[in-house]
């Protein structure tokens, strides 16, 4: 409802230049009529009313000089509303009473809305629509639902939020925590059945999402027994063959609940023996009979990469050096660490047939051709000592030459270079490195070729000298040169300060990860997550190269999804504002192979994988309503609980509450005098009955 109060005029200047404008007026009107031989036949009242016609004007066109604006002020009463949130999700209707909800309730909700309040009914399960809800959600979020609805009716004249829900929630925040101040009560309204039954459940399965080929992967798993004292439980933990649909037992344990309510938790590991993404199911069993058995399973997968990089350590005499390098680095799963004495000739001869390593590290070793020849193509860390033989050194590579090929040293501290800038350390490793104990480098000068940076320099005392000491050099492929040994006293110097070897290993593996830096690149690349739910839509996000290795989405991209029936599907990737291609598609339970495919000139770049879809829903595994939530919501938030038999009489009860009234305000419109068309017209009217009355009795 709306109510015009009054209107007035609103003068954007000051008052002072109006008031010299009224004068102005009036002395130039004076002006106009003056006593004049001209005007000493004309009555005074008429010069009077001509004077005036004329003031009138030159005031109402000074007025307009000032751009005045009319301000309309209006009441405005605003009548409250009802937010009614309605749980959407499937687990209302998994009971007995299930029908009920999906006829009778139903026909309820809509009778809400013949009361003559104004109700606003929205339906919630992941997400939160206007619509009228059909109980299939698989996911319940009250969290996201409240903020959705306070983010819409916040500034609102809300008379009361109702939240008609089992409690049941699977996603989001616990809405206890959720930091929502609601600008009205909230009710709550106790649906579903919150009788317990006998019950045993996988509550919780952890597990790495990745592994490599060769690892053991952790598993834990909890199990929840409810009102199940003395059962006889089976846990037992398939690998499930999902093109084949073949499972395969591989760990199995039994117990004994010894309470009503009791948590069992395993732990054991997994050895995968190939590659992809793997997926286990668990499956629980007791001697008792159960209502909800829907829960008595659940699946689980693992990404298994076969993609561990091979290093290779060669050392001519047994050194700590050695050893902190290859437990640096086999603390981390994506390195599988060989290491050999070139004394153990029949353990040599093995290694280098095995030509697959993907990175060599030489430690003080006399290398001969054999070596070279079998190693010539891939990244090399040189560490040059005092048993290295220099001469040999200097004739064996092409980028780093002693001087003085006879060895002689001294012990000093290394300083790290600020700007190096071939790969990043965090504020916890520069500390570490700027703290590191003495080293054992040489006294001889090095002559360096394309070189690529440095990492540390050479510390005598407290001077820093531009004497490399740890650099990298650029080829075909990259080499790493450190000039020195004492690398295990940084080993334990790290033990030492933080009771372990994080950081030492950090930088060992920040090496190896640069050495390890494929230069060449995928053109085309896919971003996807391997495992997919069905009640969620698939999303993939593409990345396409030009020659010069630059973003670019100009090209069509395409994409083929082949489920496990051979059945095909294509779609065309979204370019996106930032270079990159988009898609989302909605698949059903299943696996699907796909292939991405474009062609750029005469090239046809490729990127294929595979996803998982899964259809499990966290709505079947728990039927049992937790009304003590709804009510703690309630109470937070200053409302009340309403029992479903007391819905019919929920608006009475809101409306008569003292917070349920309209709400006034005061709103103000502006509108600016010059287009007011009448206006204009008041003008020509005071003019032209100034001019008629001239004509007539003054005769000009």
């Amino acid at each position: 409802m709306e109510m015009a109060i009054f209107n007035f005029i609103i003068i954007n200047s000051s008052f002072f230049y109006f008031f010299i404008c009224i004068l102005l007026s009036l002395l130039l009107s004076f002006l106009l009529y003056r006593k004049h031989n001209s005007l000493s036949n004309v009555p005074v009242f008429l010069r009077f009313i001509l004077f005036f016609l004329r003031f009138l004007v030159f005031s109402i066109l000074f007025l307009l000089l000032f751009e005045p604006e009319l301000q309309k002020k209006e009441n405005i009463e605003e009548p409250p509303v009802i937010v009614f949130l309605q749980d959407n999700s499937e687990s209302i209707v998994l009971n007995s009473d299930s029908i009920y909800y999906k006829t009778k309730y139903l026909n309820l909700l809509d009778s809400l809305n013949s009361s003559g309040v104004n109700i606003d009914l929205f339906s919630f399960d992941q997400l939160v629509e206007n619509v009228r809800p059909t109980f299939s959600g698989k996911m319940t979020n009250i969290s996201y639902a409240l903020e959705e609805v306070y983010s819409i009716y916040s500034n609102l004249n809300v008379g009361s939020y109702v939240l008609a829900s089992d409690g049941l929630y699977n996603e989001g925040l616990n809405p206890l925590y959720s930091n929502i101040n609601l600008n009205a009560p909230l009710y709550t309204v106790f649906l579903g059945d919150s009788t317990k039954h006998k019950d045993i459940s996988i509550s919780v399965i952890r597990n790495n999402n990745i592994s490599y080929l060769g690892n053991k992967a952790p598993v834990e798993i909890i199990v929840n027994i409810d009102q199940m004292k003395n059962a006889n439980v089976l846990v037992e933990v398939f690998e499930n063959d999902i093109k084949n649909n073949q499972n395969m037992l591989l760990w199995s344990e039994k117990f004994v609940s010894i309470e009503d309510y009791y948590i069992h938790n395993s732990k054991f590991f997994l050895t995968p023996t190939s590659p992809g993404l793997q997926r286990y199911s668990v499956k629980v069993s007791s001697d008792f009979d159960e209502k909800n058995t829907t829960n008595n399973k659940k699946e689980f997968y693992i990404d298994i990469i076969d993609d561990r990089k091979k290093i290779l350590i060669l050392f001519a005499n047994p050194h700590p050096d050695v050893s902190a390098i290859k437990e640096g680095l086999e603390s981390f799963d994506q390195y599988e660490v060989h290491s050999h004495w070139l004394n153990d000739s029949l353990k040599t001869n093995i290694a280098l047939d095995n030509n697959d390593y993907n990175l060599l590290i030489l430690h003080q070793v006399e290398t001969n051709s054999s070596v070279y020849n079998k190693f010539n193509n891939i990244p090399k860390w040189y560490i040059v000592s005092g048993n290295s033989n220099l001469t040999r050194f200097n004739n064996d590579q092409d980028f780093t030459f002693f001087r003085n090929t006879r060895y002689s040293s001294e012990f000093s501290s290394l300083s790290l270079n600020r700007n190096f800038s071939l790969f990043l350390f965090n504020d916890s490793l520069k500390d570490f490195l700027s703290l590191t104990t003495p080293f054992i480098t040489s006294f001889s000068d090095v002559e360096i070729r394309n070189l690529s940076d440095v990492l540390f320099y050479k510390k005598i005392g407290s001077l820093n000298t531009e004497k490399p000491i740890f650099f990298f050099v650029e080829s075909d492929y990259k080499l790493a040169y450190l000039l020195g040994e004492g690398l295990w006293r940084w080993r334990l110097n790290d033990a030492y300060l933080n009771n372990n070897n994080k950081l030492f290993n950090q930088m060992i593996s920040k090496i190896v990860q640069y050495l390890l830096l494929d230069e060449v690149k995928d053109r085309l690349h896919v971003d996807y997550d391997p495992v997919q739910s069905s009640n969620k839509r698939v999303f993939f996000e593409a990345e396409l190269y030009n020659d010069n290795f630059e973003l670019v989405n100009s090209h069509e991209l395409s994409m083929s999804i082949v489920d496990s029936v051979g059945y095909k599907y294509d779609y065309q990737f979204i370019p996106g504002y930032d270079d990159r291609y988009y898609l989302d598609v909605q698949l059903a339970e299943g696996t699907y192979d796909f292939t991405t495919e474009t062609k750029i000139k005469n090239e046809v770049l490729i990127d294929k994988g595979s996803i998982v879809v899964s259809s499990f829903s966290s709505e079947k595994s728990n039927h049992i309503a937790d009304y003590s939530l709804l009510s703690n919501l309630a109470s937070m938030h200053n409302g009340d609980i309403i029992n479903l038999d007391s819905l019919g009489y929920l608006v009475s009860e809101i409306t008569n509450s003292k917070d349920f009234k309209p709400k006034t305000y005061i709103n103000y419109n502006f509108k600016s005098l010059i287009n007011f068309k009448s206006l204009l017209i008041l003008i020509i009217i005071l003019l032209f009955i100034e001019w008629f009355l001239r004509r007539r009795y003054i005769n000009y």
